[in-house]
């Protein structure tokens, strides 16, 4: 697989396709498998993907983001959207409401199970591979 079908999978799982990294798909995929069972539960995504979303905006590691920070990374992002995630509405957003919203919301387990094809709730390296082919056909 290529690094970007890893990133695509994790995105599919996680949102992670716009957080840049240089690692490969071994890298992310043996990251995010913390029991090292050689596949990736809800739960491990979820370890690896909420921070490093987060650290998407978070751009200089202080534990919460402003409007104007994620705007930095997105300029049309909805400021009804930023409010929305600040829960205590201080103006910032910290990792737990980040966290809050994003567990309750659903976006990430509604993506997981796209990728889970077998519905075990588990996607293993066959799994992510089909999808990635999956979305190579959509996209030509």
């Amino acid at each position: 697989m290529k690094l970007r079908h890893t990133l695509t999978i994790v995105a599919a799982v996680a949102g992670l396709s716009a957080c840049k990294t240089t690692e490969t798909d071994q890298d992310l995929f043996l990251k995010a498998d913390t029991n090292k069972d050689g596949k990736l539960s809800l739960a491990e995504v979820n370890r690896l993907g909420f921070p490093r979303l987060f650290g998407r905006f978070d751009r200089d590691g202080n534990g919460s983001v402003t409007l104007a920070d994620v705007r930095v990374v997105e300029p049309g992002f909805k400021e009804t959207e930023f409010v929305r995630r600040d829960l205590n509405k201080d103006g910032r957003v910290t990792f737990a409401e980040y966290r809050v919203v994003a567990e309750r919301d659903g976006d990430i387990k509604v993506a997981f199970e796209k990728v889970d094809l077998n519905k075990d709730g588990q996607i293993c390296r066959i799994e992510a591979e089909k999808y990635t082919a999956k979305l190579d056909k959509e996209q030509d």
